[in-house]
Parts: structure tokens; C-alpha cells; sequence
């Protein structure tokens, strides 16, 4: 998490509860079958519980720098991609 923090350039949270992508994919079920309203599921009442909070920590011309090579890495894997279709 801290390498997307560096790369955002923003905090990241972690959760205590680790499975949150499972309980959201729950959710998100939930919502389509009619299991939970919205308001169940975002009320005020509910906030998540901390962890840990990882700041970006590398330098503005780095985190820059690391970012554009991944944009170019994504850029080349889409025209391998395209070629191949």
C-alpha cells in the first residue's frame, strides 16, 4: 500500500478488516438482489475502522517520473493486445 500511496501522491488507509473486497463484493450483491438498501449499507453510523496510514513518502519529480513509466508499460501492453486480435 505504500507504493500506492507513493504513486498517488495521497494517503492510502488500510482497514483493520482486511477483507473488505469480499464484504464490498457481498455488498454489491446484496444491493442487485435487493438484500440491503443503500442506506443500510452507507449510513452515517457505519465507518470503517483504521489501520494503518501510509504517506506518500518519495519525492514530487520521482513519484512523476515512476508514474509516466507505468503509463508507457500500460501504453505498450493495450498495442501487444491489439496486435494480437
Amino acid at each position: 500500500m505504500q507504493i500506492q500511496a507513493d504513486l498517488l501522491g495521497n494517503p492510502v488507509v488500510r482497514p483493520a478488516d482486511i477483507e473488505t473486497t469480499a464484504l464490498g463484493a457481498a455488498y454489491a450483491a446484496g444491493l442487485t438482489v435487493g438484500v440491503w438498501t443503500e442506506e443500510q449499507i452507507f449510513s452515517p453510523g457505519e465507518k470503517m475502522k483504521k489501520d494503518t496510514t501510509f504517506r506518500p513518502v518519495i519525492e514530487e519529480l520521482v513519484r512523476k517520473k515512476k508514474v509516466e513509466s507505468w503509463c508507457k508499460a500500460v501504453s505498450r501492453t493495450f498495442d501487444l493486445a491489439d496486435r494480437s486480435l
